[in-house]
């Protein structure tokens, strides 16, 4: 069956939702009254069902297989009454913000995805007490067994917004509001003038450089009517740094073969285990690390590793080594001072906005490296995901620890641990405050409508490009399937080509 809604549309973009499509498996669509309440669904392909004891989640009726986002919900109740009481608890400069973002007058009117992701950042900042109580946002922590020494615990707030929604725009608001508050109150801890933005690639990175108030007229603040004229001088006096994650991996300084330097007596010493498995080809896959024989012999000569163990067959050919590295790095210290030191000074007590912050994420315990549930479909994306993930939030708790932050949001359209997380597949971080998804996106006419390819000229029950990943999985040989790491690519994209075609006309 089919499911279409020929009218998606339903709803303001720059008004509360007071109305949406229930859509269901199974059933004919239909419109109900008031706003969709703020729900996930869990991955069919789960063994197991999400665990709901900590509260974050809540079974969601009506609805197969989906759970209610507790804490969003809660969060949309009590800003929308705070917004109608109008913002008790705000300083002068967030009120004057407010009213520019929200006038009758604008030319360019703000959204209203834009306004509660900013709202609600903004509420659970300078709201008066009493509407703060019964609010917990739970903090983000390592676990006992991967906590350093010297770890604090920062806090953080995820905004889940559609792709196409404006997150871009949520995060000059927020900067701008942080920083002209600091900048008139600098004995205020609640706000910063230092801002850090972590995104996951230099495309991004470049886009984002308009969020820099040294812009000028030319800058998000000016060009989207953010901030008015004469806060520009005002603003200006703060710092915003763009930079990718890629920034925070420990640079090396030496190795321990090589000739003593006071480059390396510098460095700290970095150690750790690792199994080395011999194979055809160097590759990662499904957690392993394969090296050929060559590689790995000429990496041992080269002491890039020393080896503890090696295991061989009858015939005594080697089969995996376990084996270890010790390299010199820069200091926590050092890495921090390059990272900030140019862009941000000395500045402490720093706002971290994460772009697209489902890359973000701590490895816990209990991932289960052989586990073939895969979100990105190959172990290698997963062991590249593991990587960032762990070097984007290790550095941030460099800083933390440096310089203090004193609070990071999340944006994502999708913020949710990834697989091998060692949590829940797909389950949204528990940080999460608010939600402007996909669907929302859709019926308030945001983003594109998607199309579905509902019938043919063949006459079957099903168009053959309805799902267009199975047509070409049956069109394949059986050479191009391959094995282990799936379908040739140039046989996809052969196949693939007239649905693509077609779909994309």
């Amino acid at each position: 069956m089919t499911i279409e809604v020929t009218q998606p549309i339903l709803v303001s973009p720059y008004e509360v939702p007071d109305k949406h499509w229930y859509i269901q498996a199974g059933e004919t669509p239909r419109q109900e009254e008031g706003r969709r309440r703020s729900f996930v669904f869990q991955p069919r392909n789960m063994r197991e069902d999400w665990d709901i004891s900590d509260g974050s989640l809540a079974r969601m009726p009506n609805y197969e297989n989906a759970y209610e986002l507790v804490l969003v919900n809660r969060l949309r109740e009590t800003v929308g009454r705070w917004r109608d009481d109008g913002y008790p608890g705000v300083t002068r400069t967030t009120r004057e913000l407010l009213l520019l973002w929200k006038s009758p007058d604008r030319q360019q009117r703000l959204f209203f995805a834009q306004m509660e992701a900013a709202e609600t950042i903004i509420f659970l900042r300078e709201a008066r007490a009493d509407y703060l109580q019964g609010i917990d946002v739970p903090r983000d922590e390592p676990a006992p067994e991967f906590r350093a020494e010297d770890f604090a615990p920062w806090t953080r707030y995820a905004c889940k917004m559609a792709t196409g929604s404006g997150k871009t725009t949520v995060m000059a608001m927020l900067a701008a509001w942080s920083i002209l508050n600091k900048v008139n109150d600098r004995s205020d801890r609640r706000f910063s003038d230092a801002v850090l933005i972590i995104c996951p690639n230099i495309t991004i990175r470049d886009r984002l450089r308009e969020l820099d108030p040294a812009a000028g007229e030319a800058s998000l603040y000016r060009t989207r009517d953010l901030v008015p004229g004469h806060m520009m001088q005002l603003l200006a006096r703060g710092r915003v740094f763009v930079t990718n994650w890629h920034v925070f991996e420990a640079q090396e300084m030496g190795r321990v073969g090589d000739v003593p330097s006071r480059v390396v007596r510098k460095g700290v010493v970095e150690e750790r285990d690792e199994t080395i498995h011999i194979g055809e080809k160097n590759t990662t896959a499904r957690g392993k690390r394969y090296l050929t024989l060559d590689d790995y012999q000429s990496q041992v000569d080269a002491r890039i590793f020393f080896v503890k163990h090696e295991e061989r067959d009858d015939a005594g050919n080697l089969k995996w080594a376990s084996v270890y590295f010790r390299r010199y790095v820069e200091s926590d210290t050092a890495l921090v001072e390059r990272v900030l030191g140019r862009e941000l000074g000395k500045k402490q007590n720093l706002l971290v906005l994460n772009d697209e912050a489902h890359h973000a994420y701590r490895i816990h315990p209990g991932s289960d490296e052989t586990d073939e549930e895969s979100l990105s479909g190959t172990a290698a994306d997963d062991d590249s995901m593991m990587v960032e993930a762990t070097v984007w939030i290790s550095g941030l708790d460099k800083v933390q620890a440096q310089r203090g932050i004193n609070f990071a949001i999340d944006l994502s359209a999708t913020p949710y641990f990834l697989a091998r997380a060692g949590r829940d597949t797909a389950r949204p971080f528990p940080w999460t405050v608010s939600d402007f998804g996909l669907v929302d996106a859709i019926e308030s006419g945001l983003v594109k409508v998607p199309q579905l390819a509902s019938s043919d000229t063949t006459g079957a029950e099903r168009a053959q490009y309805f799902n267009v990943w199975d047509f070409v999985m049956k069109k394949l040989t059986k050479s191009e399937r391959g094995t282990g790491s799936g379908p040739k690519p140039d046989a996809v994209l052969k196949h693939a080509a007239q649905p693509l075609s077609m779909l994309a006309g």
